[in-house]
């Protein structure tokens, strides 16, 4: 890669922060995380400053390899730096973190990045949802449903899923049902993977039923 780059500069071009994040963006693609922020670094001081979509590439990279503390970190330098982070990377952490079962630091990242006027999307309140339904925690879940659909942003079909697929694996069929009921009304169209969540969810019920059915004798 460094050779490239020399060979622009030899061929007599100035290459543009477009030619930079490309170059950048093919070695996260292949994987190379740690020479793409070494690059990174290099090309910021020859005086070049990247752009928002090679940083987000460079957080994606990190979390897809499993290394959501170097993200997070990354984050802070690009903090550090004033170079605003955007939704997207701050979206990606707070997933990965939710993924390792940090719910906790994910909900911390989460009030640090609205207190910045970063305004989250739906991706970042299904990651959320997901992190706390994880760990079962349905009053801090429905909490942060109301809120997302009070500031005008709807559930898609995955926040629904996520819902109604953890509510079925618990034996909560009723409450799975009243979920999949909104996410009619909401004129969401279910997928197979509701359909299957409701009919797990009503076969472990029926089990459940018939094992305190037994104990019970």
């Amino acid at each position: 890669m460094d050779s490239v780059f020399g060979r622009i500069l030899k061929l007599g071009f100035e290459p543009t922060v477009i030619t930079l994040s490309t170059l950048i963006n093919g070695l996260c693609l292949e994987g190379d995380i740690g020479q793409a922020l070494r690059w990174l670094e290099d090309i910021v001081e020859r005086g070049y400053q990247p752009d928002i979509i090679t940083l987000n590439t460079l957080i994606n990279g990190l979390c897809k390899i499993g290394d959501t503390y170097g993200a997070f970190r990354y984050l802070r330098k690009m903090e550090e730096r004033n170079w605003n982070p955007g939704v997207e990377a701050c979206s990606t952490i707070i997933d990965s973190l939710c993924k390792d079962r940090l719910v906790t630091e994910a909900l911390n990242l989460f009030s640090e990045m609205t207190s910045k006027c970063i305004v989250p999307t739906v991706v970042t309140y299904s990651s959320l949802i997901q992190g706390l339904c994880n760990f079962s925690r349905w009053k801090e879940t429905s909490a942060l449903l109301d809120e997302m659909m009070q500031i005008g942003i709807m559930p898609n079909v995955q926040t629904f899923n996520i819902l109604v697929d953890t509510l079925s694996k618990e034996g909560k069929t009723t409450e799975a049902k009243h979920i999949f009921e909104v996410m009619i009304q909401a004129v969401k169209e279910p997928d197979i993977f509701t359909y299957s969540s409701l009919i797990d969810g009503h076969v472990l019920k029926n089990q459940m039923d018939e094992a305190m059915d037994t104990h019970s004798i």
